[in-house]
């Protein structure tokens, strides 16, 4: 696929938003971005005998109703590296009717539905099991080059021939094994022997036990990764990240960072958001030529994107004007609204806030093509992607919403979880939060059958992640 049609897959439209500031024209590059989851019989009629013989009801057994099992759930839980990046998700399935994890033949189903192993070519998947799953189940579907198990460990002080048995067929399977680090008093000898990810609960070790156990596990097994499980706030995440901890699991991903200070708006971000308020404007590409040479990384940046291989071009261009000129329109407003999140003094957890972001907004327009216009789908993705906006800025959202030409709506949905929009954002907060029952009773009330929630679910996640990747 060239870039032009993938391009045209990620952002099919527009918001028709106006801008007057810096966060205004992050507003108007959100509408050009874009692109879990489901009986009576009848009586039986007389059998006519012979004419010798007498008519014949046969009675048939009363039809048992079989309740059916209500649909599954897949909850994806974020895992985060030592780059700030979404580096894989830890996967759990759950009914809406329950608060218990679904029983594996259920997990094992939807998690085979959505191509776990395809996504385990790319990303780390999580998969919790236990030695029972193994031994009746085949999961072998699920096994990519990332796939992980999370393999329960025995209750008692003994592990049983059988259960290293399992641990050794998973590895056999090529598949990898993480073991809980909350066994390690009793089952320390096993983890060295069968993990290759330790999960750790960083909110039931104080500091200096943790780091005693860093220590130790270094001396003993260096090439163990580690996982920090229950991470709530990003300062948290820096002290992991800085005690070589290589992943971080936990709410912190949306949540405001103290230490954040108020982003300023750098030259390149300021270029940037003229060029984009033109191209809306449809002022002559000459003259967004005439804006980007104001700043030499724009020229770097925009040069760089019509040289890449993916457009194909036979010859490579030698200006800011050429490579305006072969992007054209759609194009170049696609690739600067991305690049406006990486232009100036970025923080790192950008990208995942940027990718949590596109997820959001294309899962609402995703939803919304069933039932609403294009415009109104412009709007959900809009709401979508306005809804981390705060975070990424480091601002209230009252002050981002106060600098934007926002419909009534958007803003009441965005500050007080109020109005039309309202259910549809916190649905997509619901969706990537695992909130089953929320996302259940949310879909209820808008008319929406959970298997379209996880189908649109599904496709906005890989959207986004390709959308983030598309200009790396």
């Amino acid at each position: 696929m060239n870039i032009m049609s993938l391009l045209n897959r990620l952002v099919p439209g527009n918001t028709g938003l106006a801008a007057d500031s810096f966060i205004s024209g992050l507003g108007i590059m959100f509408g050009f971005i874009k692109r879990v989851f489901g009986m009576g019989g009848e009586e039986a009629a007389p059998i006519k005998g012979g004419s010798s013989s007498p008519d014949v009801q046969v009675i048939s057994a009363p039809v048992v109703a079989v309740r059916k099992a209500s649909p599954v759930v897949l909850l994806r839980d974020e895992i985060i590296d030592a780059r700030t990046r979404i580096a894989g998700y830890r996967f759990s399935a759950r009914r809406p009717d329950s608060e218990q994890v679904a029983d594996a033949s259920a997990t094992l189903e939807i998690l085979t539905a959505n191509n776990v192993a395809a996504f385990a070519a790319r990303r780390l998947a999580l998969i919790p099991l236990s030695q029972d799953d193994w031994t009746q189940h085949d999961y072998t579907p699920l096994i990519g080059p990332m796939t992980t198990f999370l393999l329960a460990l025995p209750d008692g002080t003994k592990v049983s021939d059988d259960w290293n048995a399992v641990a050794a067929a998973i590895h056999g399977a090529g598949a990898r094994i993480a073991l809980a680090a909350g066994d390690i008093v009793t089952h320390r000898q096993t983890i060295l022997e069968h993990a290759d990810y330790l999960l750790l609960d960083f909110s039931a070790l104080s500091l200096s036990s943790l780091e005693v156990l860093l220590r130790s596990l270094r001396q003993e097994k260096p090439g163990l990764e580690l996982i920090a499980d229950k991470v709530r706030r990003w300062p948290e995440h820096r002290y992991c990240v800085s005690h070589g901890i290589a992943y971080c699991l936990g709410s912190f991903t949306t949540e405001p960072d103290e230490e954040q200070q108020a982003k300023e708006i750098g030259q390149s971000q300021l270029v940037l958001i003229e060029m984009l308020n033109q191209l809306r404007k449809d002022a002559e590409l000459a003259d967004i030529a005439q804006i980007a040479k104001r700043d030499p990384g724009v020229i770097v940046k925009v040069m760089a994107m019509a040289n890449s291989p993916m457009v194909g071009l036979a010859q490579p261009v030698t200006s800011i004007d050429q490579a305006i000129m072969v992007l054209g329109r759609e194009q170049l407003y696609r690739w600067l609204s991305i690049g406006m999140f990486r232009a100036g003094a970025a923080s790192p957890r950008d990208e995942v806030l940027l990718e949590l972001a596109l997820a959001r907004g294309r899962f609402l327009e995703l939803l919304g093509q069933e039932k609403h216009s294009k415009l109104e789908c412009d709007e959900f993705f809009l709401l979508g992607l306005l809804s981390l906006l705060d975070s990424l800025l480091g601002l209230p959202m009252s002050a981002v919403v106060g600098k934007l030409n926002l419909l009534p709506a958007l803003s009441e949905a965005l500050l007080n979880s109020s109005g039309p929009l309202a259910r549809y954002l916190m649905l997509s907060i619901a969706v990537e939060k695992g909130r089953v029952q929320n996302v259940a009773r949310l879909a209820d009330e808008l008319g929406y059958s959970l298997e379209a929630i996880e189908s649109a679910s599904v496709e906005a996640i890989g959207w986004a992640e390709e959308a983030v990747n598309l200009t790396k």
